[in-house]
């Protein structure tokens, strides 16, 4: 049973889709994703065929989940928790049902709770970041296992999709994409520096953010004092920004604090050259080629890393096919069978007891 509360689309509940849908389609476990109603994720889950279980879950900690989920478990089943809400959550039923946990842990931001991922059957780990704050949280290292995100393209739109209050960039056009929610941790007021910077020396160049958040006004206002409000957009959220992404001349990451960066790994296998700051897993990210990092909180480092891509296109090339390769790295086939491995590890405890 996948636990994923899902009240936002951001690249966590999205993972959840890709791995319930690659457990359904390449292996004979049987199971299901228990989320909120009328959640973005309930309704692409449904899309795909993937077996759901939908529970009240108005509040993060809403212990209706756990009286619902508890009447649905069976002999033998296995938690799986993606993010923090359903953790809390699962760990509750773990101690009234003896019901082993997996937890799936996706950020780098200080740890809370350590007790509950000391107790949980295995914690699976996206990058080396997330690994070492485990580590460093007291979580023994066997329990760990560091199992990367995925990158599925096969079902993405190709058709390039606008916001319709965006107007599309003419072709020839210098685009810089960033897919981030507009939260402090991104980073997307860097990029908005970075804008003003190469403002000059790049008059041509456009950036484009995907996303949405509660930074919002505080970033638009940003941009009109750097007079970068012609040159940077706010696109806000997108149905598909990968669609979009796939007609960007270089993507940028420019995270304070990363766990991986699913958006990274969609640039590389999509070719698009990358430039991301070194913060948490996004050196794991492009470990295997595809793009350069940048040291974080410095919107000259990132400027300049953008302008020299701007500026050589063989570089850009080389970057493209480097990506596309490193991509194969993060397959959805790696991803299910190094998490149907941990699932096995933690059953065969579980019957050892």
């Amino acid at each position: 049973m996948h636990l994923a509360s899902g009240r936002e689309w951001r690249g966590g509940q999205r993972q959840v889709l890709i791995l319930a849908a690659g457990l359904m389609h390449n292996t004979d476990i049987d199971s299901v994703v228990v989320t909120g109603q009328h959640t973005e994720l309930a309704k692409r889950l449904t899309a795909a065929s993937v077996p759901i279980f939908v529970v009240p879950w108005m509040l993060g900690l809403d212990p209706r989940v756990v009286m619902h989920t508890m009447s649905a478990l069976r002999p033998g089943a296995i938690i799986h928790a993606h993010d923090s809400h359903s953790h809390a959550l699962a760990d509750a039923i773990s101690r009234m049902r003896d019901t082993p946990i997996v937890v799936t842990r996706r950020v780098t931001t200080m740890i809370k709770n350590p007790r509950r991922y000391k107790s949980a059957g295995a914690v699976i780990a996206i990058s080396n970041a997330v690994r070492d704050l485990l580590l460093r949280a007291g979580v023994a290292s066997e329990k760990i296992h560091l199992i990367p995100d995925a990158v599925d393209l096969d079902h993405v739109d190709t058709q390039v999709k606008w916001p319709a209050d965006v107007a599309a960039v003419p072709a020839g056009t210098p685009l810089i994409v960033c897919v981030a929610a507009l939260t402090k941790e991104k980073g997307v007021e860097l990029l908005i520096d970075a804008a003003a910077i190469l403002r000059t020396t790049h008059p041509a160049a456009r950036w484009l953010v995907l996303g949405e958040g509660p930074d919002r006004e505080a970033l638009e206002a940003r941009s009109k004092a750097s007079g970068t409000v012609q040159v940077v957009t706010l696109a806000g959220f997108v149905n598909a920004p990968e669609a979009i992404l796939r007609t960007a001349t270089i993507a940028v990451q420019p995270s304070h604090s990363e766990g991986l960066g699913s958006s990274v790994l969609d640039a590389l296998a999509l070719g698009v050259p990358v430039v991301a700051t070194s913060v948490g897993g996004l050196p794991d990210a492009l470990a295997h080629g595809g793009g350069v990092l940048v040291p974080p909180g410095s919107p000259v480092e990132l400027a300049g890393a953008v302008a020299r891509l701007l500026d050589d296109g063989p570089e850009r090339e080389r970057l493209s096919r480097a990506g596309r390769l490193a991509a194969a790295e993060f397959c959805v086939d790696k991803l299910v069978q190094r998490t149907l491995d941990v699932y096995r590890s933690v059953a065969q405890t579980q019957g050892a007891r």
